[in-house]
Parts: C-alpha cells; sequence; structure tokens
C-alpha cells in the first residue's frame, strides 16, 4: 500500500534546466542532456526531486540497481524541480535497460526513504568541521538548492 502512494517516472531535463543551471555556476550537477533522471514524484518538504541514473558510484548515498557496475540512483546529484512545467521534457521518453527497470520498478517507497536518509546526512554534514562531512557538502548538487531544503 505505501507504493501506491508513490509514482517514478523516467525522464529527460529539458534544455531550459540547464540553461538555467550552467556548469560554470553548478559544477556537481550532471550537465549530460541525454541522461535520464529519475523523476520521482514525491514531496519531501515541498520538493520533488529529480535523481540521475549513474553508472561507477563510489559511495554509499544511492540505490544500486547492478552491484556489479555500481549503477542506480544517485542521491549525491538529485536536482530540485522547481518547476515542472519548464523543466521535465514530456516530449521524450529515455531508454532504460530492462535490467535497471526491474530493479527500480517497484522502489519508490525504497528510494523516496533513502533520498530522505541522504538530506539528513547532508544536513548534519553542513553543520560539520569534519574535512568527510565537508567533503559530502563539496559533491552533493543539494548545496544549489539550501534555499528550497
Amino acid at each position: 500500500e505505501k507504493n501506491r502512494m508513490y509514482r517514478m517516472e523516467f525522464v529527460f531535463l529539458t534544455a531550459a534546466f540547464y540553461e538555467d543551471h550552467p556548469k560554470e555556476k553548478f559544477p556537481e550537477m550532471e550537465h549530460k542532456q541525454d541522461r535520464p533522471y529519475v523523476l520521482i514524484l514525491v514531496t519531501i518538504g515541498a520538493n520533488r526531486f529529480a535523481i540521475p541514473l549513474r553508472s561507477h558510484i563510489a559511495h554509499p548515498y544511492a540505490y544500486i540497481t547492478d552491484k556489479a557496475r555500481r549503477c542506480g540512483a544517485d542521491y549525491t546529484k538529485a536536482v530540485v524541480i522547481t518547476d515542472e512545467a519548464r523543466y521535465i521534457d514530456r516530449t521524450r521518453k529515455p531508454y532504460i535497460r530492462p535490467e535497471e527497470f526491474d530493479a527500480l520498478r517497484g522502489k519508490e517507497y525504497r528510494i523516496k526513504c533513502g533520498m530522505q536518509k541522504y538530506m539528513e546526512t547532508y544536513r548534519s554534514a553542513c553543520k560539520s568541521e569534519n574535512a568527510r562531512d565537508q567533503m559530502l557538502v563539496r559533491y552533493s548538487t543539494l548545496q544549489y538548492f539550501e534555499d528550497c531544503l
């Protein structure tokens, strides 16, 4: 029943998103325009998040779909979708490898919980002087959305 409350879509972000978030000002964001994002249409606070699918993830802040290739939804590179109509490309559908799709299907609640846990970790890291915590903050895209969080 928990899963009924959540909906997951695989989407591309629009050119407008990348224009509004240029690499120079947002270096930690993924800037590959053809990268599929997992858009989890759940609200955490008042926010909707697009979480990119990535390979070779070398940290624990992700929902891993393929252990061998370390692929999955990478929470550290999630972006807040402040304007869904402007930033979500509804005209194209990304191709998701069947095994990755199967690993994600029905896992909306777990991914949402993982994102919430990562946000808590990020918030406490922001208050820390610890070098490891400072690194977590430096490489997180959440730093660009402080005003939303």
